[in-house]
């Protein structure tokens, strides 16, 4: 079996490369403190499940609505600009989110919040792309994806303490809302030094280079082309809005656990996804881009279906083997898509990706939120299991030749 990765497959990677995946371990450790405390914070404020999953549904319907303008202004003005921009943005949001307590407040600062955080994740694929030859670009893909994920071990951890550690330096309870909005505002923190490795230009890669697959001078796609690419997006979102918004939720409320018990657990998860996003690319060098994109989403229902057991062991191996399969499946199909649009469109192919996933993870978070409130969680993890059996059918079928690498 090929590793997963290889002191030479490091050595090759650019120091633009290392830059960006600099700022994806900044970035990803403020997402992942944030995803961990944002729904505890909300319970503090008095607020349930339905209002967790109304928030989602703006953050991601912000990204649906404004996805394409803003692939437009990437492909414009460049991905380094655009993630700038939007951390500075993403920043400001949270500032007023947590000075926020009213819902209409809440939804207002969440939809700047959503926005923002989509033009900063959908710009890093044409900028990684940008900087890298299509021989490399898995690897890259990969080695990005496992940096934003495996950070996520230090985040839970770290966001499963920072709560107690707020609460001691301010005299009150581990579970007031003082408590988590301190907590919560290392995120803002952790998100302007995210801005740091890429505030110098970065060189782009040579895309004319011999051997290299890119195709500068392409036609441009048509939409219903670009929208096919996509597609598998949107179910992917309706899978992850089924059940990413209330992860915390799930551990609390089906097995008793605390804050700091419910961190460790998705810190574990969070180990999973990164190891899996260093396994997409040797997997892809097997079996083809496509294919592989394509079976490690499938994979991802098995672990699925150990959710549906009543014992936290199998639960955590089961939501460990979902981060695992879905974190290596879709780096690839990033990959594969930039692989086949002309370079000046990779812009809007990102957002037509992002606004698929975004619409996706929006209607669906809204629905999980009320089906929770009357039926629990098991046919949340059925939901999940079609959507992401289709989200991978749906690669599967894609009419492109299935190339090696």
């Amino acid at each position: 079996m090929a590793p997963i990765v290889t002191s030479a497959h490091v050595a090759r990677i650019s120091p633009p490369v290392w830059r960006i995946l600099f700022h994806s371990v900044l970035f990803g450790l403020a997402l992942n403190i944030a995803d961990l405390l944002f729904n505890f914070y909300l319970v503090s404020l008095g607020y349930g499940p339905d209002t967790a999953g109304l928030l989602s549904t703006v953050s991601r319907g912000a990204g649906m609505l404004f996805g394409v303008p803003l692939g437009l202004l990437i492909d414009r003005f460049g991905a380094q600009r655009a993630i700038i921009a939007a951390l500075a943005t993403y920043c400001l949001g949270w500032i007023f989110m947590l000075q926020a307590t009213a819902l209409w407040a809440l939804i207002a600062t969440q939809f700047i919040i959503g926005a923002s955080f989509l033009m900063a994740t959908m710009a890093v694929t044409p900028l990684l792309a940008s900087v890298t030859f299509d021989r490399e670009r898995t690897n890259a893909f990969g080695l990005n994806a496992s940096a934003t994920l495996m950070i996520g071990l230090v985040g839970s951890v770290l966001g499963g303490m920072l709560p107690t550690l707020a609460a001691g330096l301010l005299g009150v309870g581990p579970q007031e809302t003082a408590a988590y909005r301190l907590a919560l505002s290392v995120v803002i923190g952790l998100s302007l030094l995210a801005m740091l490795p890429l505030l110098r230009p970065l060189p782009l890669a040579e895309e004319r280079h011999e051997g290299d697959l890119d195709v500068p001078v392409a036609p441009p796609l048509p939409l219903r082309r670009l929208l096919r690419f996509a597609l598998a997006g949107l179910f992917l979102g309706i899978g992850g809005g089924m059940i990413l918004p209330f992860q915390n939720l799930f551990f609390r409320a089906q097995f008793g656990l605390s804050d700091a018990a419910v961190g460790v657990v998705l810190a574990v998860v969070s180990l999973g996804m990164g190891i899996g996003a260093l396994l997409g690319p040797p997997v892809t060098k097997r079996i083809g881009l496509r294919r592989g994109a394509a079976l490690l989403r499938i994979w991802a229902i098995a672990g699925m279906l150990m959710m549906l057991a009543p014992v936290l062991l199998f639960a955590v191996v089961g939501f460990f083997l979902r981060g695992l399969f879905i974190s290596a499946s879709f780096p690839m199909n990033d990959a594969l898509v930039m692989r086949y649009t002309p370079i000046n469109q990779r812009g809007m192919a990102a957002s037509l990706l992002n606004v698929l996933w975004a619409g996706g993870w929006a209607l669906a978070a809204v629905i999980s939120g009320f089906i929770q409130v009357q039926w629990g969680f098991t046919p949340i993890i059925i939901l999940t299991v079609l959507a992401y059996l289709l989200s991978g059918v749906t690669i599967l079928t894609l009419r492109i030749p299935d190339e090696d690498g």
